[in-house]
């Protein structure tokens, strides 16, 4: 029985959007995830390049607009779309923006920081949305029906994974998450104990999820020389889909490098690997929806 739970990928691609012939099939833009709930609330993970026609397609239904927008992180590749999402320029939207501080700076200044002059001619408070942020930590919220579990992720800088709950649905959003024990922001380098700790607070939380959207940048090779880079290699990310007993897993983050055929080798190999284990393992691609 459906659920009436949509998810859309607007953006798969890490570091750098990629155009290009050799990036059609799974596309060149990055990080972006559209999860729809029943009642129609919008959540969305990331504003990567990916933002920028998920906003073009809201406009075209003609009404305003609330929708919640959650940060992973602030590196270029997963926030370089948000000043062209062009629902923050019509009065009427609300434009939610969730996100962690950092250590050095606030969640609404980095943004506002963002569109300051010299970067891009339109600034934050010119905008005619209502935009509102909210700060998050490690913990749990509630949205309406939707429960969403925040964790911080191994990554250069920190960021935050997510676990989405509705009902009785599932889905995890862990970008940019290096699934090795090699701390790479806790005070204490020369302990274990974080990322190890995180490792299994993600496996708590993912235990049974229906689907797993998953940083899956470098092979097993390429990973041996971008140790600390804050990503991981595609067989660690399907082990980790194993041990938590995930039913889909989306391999995401795709490497600039990475063209269309590389990946559909990739993908069967991975499917060779898992043979009749129960665990679907697919590339996602600009476009792909999945219903629950």
């Amino acid at each position: 029985m459906k659920s009436g739970i949509k998810v859309k990928f607007w953006g798969v691609r890490g570091s750098i959007p990629t155009p290009g012939v050799k990036y059609v099939k799974y596309g060149g833009n990055t990080s972006c995830v559209e999860i729809l709930l029943p009642n129609n609330m919008l959540f969305i993970f990331d504003a990567g390049t990916g933002i920028r026609e998920l906003g073009n397609s809201l406009l075209k239904n003609g009404k305003k607009q609330k929708v919640y927008i959650f940060l992973s992180h602030f590196h270029w590749d997963h926030i370089q779309g948000l000043p062209f999402f062009m629902p923050s320029y019509q009065e009427g939207n609300e434009i939610n923006i969730l996100g962690m501080n950092t250590k050095e700076t606030r969640l609404d200044k980095i943004i506002s920081n963002q569109m300051e002059s010299v970067y891009f001619p339109v600034r934050l408070q010119s905008l005619k949305a209502k935009i509102k942020f909210q700060i998050l930590t490690e913990g749990k919220l509630c949205i309406d029906d939707a429960t969403i579990n925040t964790i911080y992720t191994n990554h250069p800088g920190m960021s935050m994974g997510y676990v989405i709950t509705i009902g009785k649905t599932k889905i995890g959003y862990f970008t940019d998450n290096e699934i090795v024990p090699i701390p790479l922001w806790s005070e204490d380098t020369s302990s274990l104990k974080y990322q190890l700790d995180m490792t299994t607070k993600m496996l708590a939380l993912l235990r049974d999820a229906d689907l797993l959207i998953h940083d899956a940048q470098y092979t097993t090779e390429e990973y041996k020389h971008k140790v600390g880079w804050g990503h991981s290699s595609i067989p660690e990310v399907v082990s980790l889909a194993m041990e938590a007993r995930v039913k889909r897993l989306a391999l995401f983050h795709h490497d600039p490098d990475r063209f269309d055929d590389h990946i559909d080798v990739l993908v069967a190999n991975c499917k060779e690997v898992l043979n009749d284990l129960p665990l679907e393992c697919f590339a996602a691609h600009e476009g792909m929806e999945i219903h629950f």
